[in-house]
């Protein structure tokens, strides 16, 4: 697995806030947010797979191999390689933040 680059950031938060929050707290809350995501692209994949019965390369393929263009066909194509993209985005974000965890 490739290395992350880490970077330290600086945020500005109410004084109050920050009494409460720990840095281990944030970085918790970006992790729950990555894991959101990246379960929202999975069940949109999941739905997609229902949809066709198939996995998204079996779906591929049947698109290239068609005969005659089925337009909603490619639509859903598109969607679905966009869930698969973003689906990988944030299941690599999410282990980036994890790796950052004390």
């Amino acid at each position: 697995m490739k290395k992350t680059i880490l970077k330290e950031i600086k945020i500005k938060l109410p004084s109050n806030v920050i009494e409460t929050v720990s840095n281990k707290e944030i970085i918790t809350m970006l992790l729950d947010k990555a894991l959101s995501k990246a379960e929202y692209y999975h069940s949109r994949c999941n739905e997609m797979e229902e949809k066709y019965g198939m996995e998204f390369s079996s779906f591929k393929k049947k698109i290239d191999e068609a005969k005659n263009e089925k337009f909603s066909d490619w639509d859903d194509f598109i969607l679905w390689e966009g869930y698969m993209l973003g689906s990988e985005e944030w299941d690599k974000k999410y282990e980036e933040l994890n790796s950052c965890r004390e």
